[in-house]
């Protein structure tokens, strides 16, 4: 028989070997294995023999380097199909991190790596280990000196829905909305302060993006300042107080909360958040006439003032009269 799941789990079926027992019947058949408790029994020692050897293999790191390279998708599926031995499965997996980029490293490390006052294991999606690592997310994570977890195949999406947690520590995605980080009370008291600070601006994003989203959420940001967010088909915007835009953006908005540019700014921070996060634009070109008029704003040119280029009409090429046409006739007599 070349594969019988009821042998062995399918995660687990680039194994080969041979299974010697005096116990199943001599004429055998799919379905009287099937029905064969024996053949539990015989499942379940070669599931844990798997195990062993796995184990066994960790010990020699550049061997068991290859063998993850080849099978990491296998063991992964084991810890989504295989609740029995999710927790020795969970001990075998290798990921790159935010501190250690260059080589793969076991979640037990992340753990002996974590601050005194982090209590979960923060980790992110994504397609490759250059997306995750630039993505906006990871910004505020990095400077609070969290380290993140990288999980960039398709199938780690399912793998960590039933991890879950290791060695106690529950699993968080940094992308999840209203992630709160950490906090001592210095950053607590930092946090208070910026959010009655930048309280007006939040409001005044509000009304201005109001078309574009569904309600209006103020909590804690990753970076554990003041923050405000925007649910947009599920999609939630954190704005960052310490940085020199957003500050700029709430002296201006003192000033005149109904200065055009203002809004322009609003907006054009708000579509700019959702391309760095990956999503697409369902206007990218009124996004680019956005984007040229700050340009303009930038090298000082008066929106009224037209390149002499463009005052300039365009030569139109002369097109061959039709034959019968008086009026085209009359042309050529001009001529």
């Amino acid at each position: 028989m070349d594969s019988c799941e009821e042998l062995i789990p399918e995660y687990l079926n680039f194994v080969r070997g041979v299974v010697d027992s005096g116990d199943l019947p001599l004429n055998t058949s799919r379905e009287m294995l099937q029905q064969s408790k024996i053949l539990k029994v015989i499942r379940k020692n070669i599931v844990k023999k798997c195990m062993e050897l796995f184990s066994e293999l960790e010990e020699d790191k550049e061997n068991y380097k290859k063998f993850y390279e080849q099978f990491s998708k296998n063991l992964k599926l084991g810890i989504h199909e295989d609740s029995q031995n999710r927790k020795k499965l969970s001990e075998m997996l290798r990921y790159h991190t935010s501190q250690c980029e260059d080589k793969l490293t076991p979640l037990s490390a992340y753990v002996s790596r974590m601050k005194e006052n982090q209590k979960c294991i923060y980790y992110i999606t994504g397609e490759s280990k250059d997306q995750v690592a630039n993505s906006a997310f990871m910004e505020c994570i990095r400077k609070r000196g969290f380290e993140v977890v990288y999980m960039t195949e398709p199938i780690d999406e399912y793998c960590v829905q039933q991890l879950k947690e290791f060695d106690g520590k529950q699993l968080v995605s940094v992308t999840k909305e209203g992630l709160e980080l950490p906090e001592d009370d210095e950053e607590k008291k930092k946090h208070e302060k910026d959010r009655a600070k930048y309280d007006n601006l939040c409001k005044l994003m509000k009304e201005i993006l109001d078309k574009k989203v569904e309600k209006e959420h103020e909590g804690s940001s990753p970076e554990g300042n003041s923050t405000v967010g925007y649910m947009m088909a599920k999609k939630h915007l954190e704005i960052n107080p310490d940085h020199p835009i957003v500050d700029t953006l709430r002296q201006k908005a003192e000033v005149d909360k109904n200065d055009k540019a203002v809004k322009d700014l609003v907006i054009l921070l708000f579509k700019t958040a959702l391309l760095s996060s990956g999503f697409s634009l369902d206007d990218p070109q009124t996004h680019s006439n956005r984007i040229y008029t700050m340009i303009k704003l930038g090298l000082g040119i008066d929106d009224d003032e037209v390149p002499v280029e463009e005052t300039t009409p365009h030569p139109v090429e002369e097109i061959p009269p039709l034959e019968g046409d008086e009026d085209a006739s009359r042309m050529e007599e001009v001529d």
